[in-house]
């Protein structure tokens, strides 16, 4: 009898859900803002990487030029009163990358950042073998050239520190440092955000 009532007891529980909890409560939704958390958090990152997106691939400029924008992302320059901190900011530039990879496709074309490259080559392909008669050359092929880019997306996040509240301004660019539009900012866009501290 005991057996019985105890298999009841935790069928009920299991049917039941007694202290379950759902997907949601346990991760809330990236878009929206945690009451517990303080200072930038996730939805900024989503919001601002869909305006910079939709911005770049909608803009008439960029669309009218007769080539595929070859672009390397570089960083985030931290001008944040906080700078140093933990917080990687690089993420809003890496979630733009991904949204840019996904839907600009024929228009713009990532390139790997140089050392990136380097180290991912150093790390995974063969190195020729070195020379072993002193004749000045080595025994295998080299390394294949990097194909060169002809813009840098990057951007840059300013602070105005108030006692309950900071101002954050992210600054996001694209210049041309090859061809055409060397050392000329082709696209610009903003995004801004206060939050309390």
């Amino acid at each position: 009898m005991k057996h019985a009532i105890t298999w009841s007891l935790a069928t009920a529980l299991l049917v039941g859900g007694v202290g379950c909890k759902s997907y949601e409560d346990e991760r809330p939704d990236v878009n929206s803002l945690d009451p517990r958390d303080k200072g930038l958090q996730s939805k900024e990152v989503v919001d601002s990487s869909d305006q910079m997106a939709a911005s770049i691939l909608g803009d008439a400029d960029l669309n009218a030029k007769p080539e595929r924008m070859l672009i390397v992302v570089r960083n985030m320059k931290d001008e944040t009163t906080n700078s140093g901190a933990r917080t990687n900011l690089d993420i809003f530039l890496r979630r733009l990358k991904v949204i840019l990879q996904q839907k600009g496709r024929g228009r713009i074309t990532l390139i790997v950042n140089r050392d990136e490259l380097k180290a991912m080559q150093s790390a995974e392909l063969d190195t020729p073998a070195p020379d072993q008669f002193g004749q000045g050359g080595n025994n295998g092929p080299a390394l294949p050239a990097r194909t060169q880019p002809n813009y840098v997306l990057d951007g840059q996040i300013t602070e105005l520190n108030n006692r309950g509240t900071s101002y954050f301004y992210f600054d996001f660019k694209i210049s041309g440092i090859k061809g055409p539009d060397t050392g000329i900012q082709v696209w610009n866009g903003g995004y801004e955000v206060k939050v309390a501290k």
